[in-house]
């Protein structure tokens, strides 16, 4: 199983806890959770494609301090 799949399935068991649950504020919490579950399965696809690689060996010190 790759890691989206386990991240999507955490996030699904999540919300099914949070659909049983009585207090609103851990209803919220259980979705904040699976939310965040959520956003790791789609960061771990992003980190499997190929990344643009720059081979000019130059850059741009305005942009770099833009950046952060």
């Amino acid at each position: 199983m790759r890691r989206e799949d386990e991240h999507r399935q955490l996030a699904n068991s999540v919300r099914k806890r949070a659909g049983d649950e009585e207090s609103a504020v851990m209803k919220a919490q259980w979705e904040i959770l699976a939310g965040t579950y959520v956003r790791l399965a789609d960061q771990s696809v992003q980190g499997r494609r190929p990344k643009k690689i720059d081979d000019t060996g130059t850059y741009d010190q305005i942009e770099l301090i833009g950046r952060s």
